[in-house]
């Protein structure tokens, strides 16, 4: 706009407009503050009336591992951990016996109901000792375990010391030292639903629910009733309530009491193969998925299925895998392959996203313990190869879309499990280890070993050669076990272990 002049106007249009412009230039200063002060507070009024969202409101975090199997040679390298400093974590780490979370819920047996409707928090229970070596055995991975809400495992072995009936081969016996262990190294959920339940026999199978209780550990697949087994064991924390519903496809030839009023295990048998023992048909189960569904905010089913050593689903537990989780589940953990099988994202018809694993694989076993990487098939190793799944469950608020709970952050981490047998036959280890491990923290401490002895400038001494040799093997191995889970399991869901 250009400049006015006014002093080369007429005298009376001089005076005119000195007198009206100062008034005219004042009321538009005026106008123009007027309205920079009133846009400010109003833009910053609109502003404040905007959320993002999703906005997460709370989570629950979970660390799940597969089949925890007391095999004679496991309770041989218990034993042997209870006295020997070689037990020690490979990668020497001192895990803490603090719960990272601060989360350690009581079993829900032992309220008036078997299963209560809900699970809170209490302290961990004093530890003392070792409990004769098997803290050893979960050494290596209990951080993880710690670092969340609650850990899960599949607990595939009576613990049933009064009734015993010894162990010998496809029938287990652990003892509650076991429990303590798992406890300890801050697993606090087991399936108590899988083929090995009744190795102890009836007796048996009903201390191991009172050990449990009496541990302090939570289970699901297994009840004082027929009723109780199928109803879900619901823990809660940060106000999101998890419901866990366990069921075994496979009893062992064993089969459930007559009676219903007695324990019972959640049975859920194949078409044609439950030889009439007592279990519910997939209406059932999907009948118990619903009624399990309205007791929590989100829904896990924990399911003992699939065929031993397969490294892919049976199609009709792939089938029914899904209409679980349409009936309401959000997740669903299956185990029994003893190997590791594809992970699933599978998108609801209501447009849920949710996972299936069909199988955790082993998670403390002696299988494969003859495997030598390069010498044997690769199919002989694979029940060693495992892996613990990481994930959460979150509260978000959509706002105007309500507030929703949802699967969240699902991780596989690699795991090899130790057996130094070999060796130990040999004479070359004097004690015998067996313990699960994380790949990426095993495979730095392999290459330090080589980065070391390839600074050596003079000659390596033949003992240096040796370990030349048998730390290329093990990276080696490492780094090929890695890849063959990746492969298994889905390169979309593998994650590192977090730093100790």
């Amino acid at each position: 706009m250009d400049r006015v002049d006014i002093s080369r106007a007429p005298s009376a249009w001089r005076n005119r407009l000195g007198a009206i412009l100062p008034v005219w230039v004042a009321a538009a200063s005026l106008a123009i503050v007027c309205g920079c002060w009133m846009a400010t507070p109003m833009r910053a009024a609109t502003a404040g009336r905007k959320t993002a969202y999703p906005k997460e409101i709370a989570r629950v975090t979970f660390a799940a591992a597969g089949d925890v199997i007391p095999h004679v040679a496991v309770q041989q390298a218990a034993a042997a951990a209870a006295t020997s400093e070689s037990q020690k974590p490979k990668a020497e780490r001192g895990p803490s016996p603090a719960s990272g979370s601060g989360a350690s819920p009581t079993n829900a047996a032992t309220a008036e109901s078997e299963q209560a409707s809900s699970v809170t928090g209490v302290q961990e229970p004093g530890h003392a000792g070792n409990d004769d070596g098997w803290d050893a055995m979960f050494a290596d991975v209990a951080d993880v375990f710690r670092s969340v809400d609650f850990g899960f495992v599949n607990m595939e072995t009576p613990v049933a010391p009064k009734h015993s009936m010894g162990s010998k081969p496809f029938q287990f016996e652990a003892p509650v030292e076991l429990v303590k262990a798992l406890r300890y190294s801050g697993v606090k959920i087991v399936s108590f639903a899988n083929n090995h339940v009744f190795d102890q026999g009836y007796a048996g199978f009903d201390e191991t629910l009172e050990h449990l209780r009496e541990q302090g550990m939570l289970f699901t697949g297994s009840g004082s009733t027929a009723e109780d087994a199928w109803k879900p064991l619901v823990v809660e924390k940060n106000g999101i309530r998890v419901g866990w519903l366990g069921m075994t496809r496979w009893l062992n030839g064993h089969r459930n009491p007559d009676k219903d009023n007695v324990p019972h295990v959640a049975f859920f048998p194949y078409s044609g193969e439950s030889d009439g023992a007592p279990g519910r048909d997939e209406q059932g189960v999907l009948a118990a998925i619903q009624a399990a569904r309205a007791e929590c905010d989100f829904l896990i089913i924990s399911i003992h299925w699939g065929t031993e050593y397969a490294p892919a689903p049976r199609p009709e537990d792939e089938e029914m895998a899904h209409k679980m989780l349409e009936a309401g589940a959000g997740m669903v953990i299956g185990h029994h392959p003893h190997v590791l099988q594809p992970m699933e994202t599978y998108m609801t018809q209501d447009g849920r996203h949710c996972v299936i694993i069909f199988s955790l694989g082993n998670f403390l076993s002696n299988q494969s313990r003859d495997f030598v990487s390069g010498l044997a098939p690769d199919k002989d190793g694979d029940p060693r190869d495992e892996m613990m799944v990481k994930f959460s469950v979150v509260k978000r608020d959509y706002g105007p879309g309500g507030i929703r709970f949802e699967l969240a952050d699902v991780g596989a981490i690699p795991i090899w499990e130790e057996n130094n047998h070999l060796r130990y036959r040999a004479g070359r280890d004097k004690t015998p280890v067996i313990r699960p491990e994380f790949i990426d923290r095993l495979i730095p401490v392999e290459q330090a070993k080589l980065d070391e002895l390839s600074k050596i400038t003079t000659p390596l001494t033949a003992e240096q050669k040796e370990e030349y040799v048998q730390a290329t093997k093990e990276l080696e191995l490492l780094k090929h076990e890695r890849e063959g889970i990746v492969d298994r399991v889905g390169d979309e869901f593998v994650v590192a272990a977090p730093s100790p």
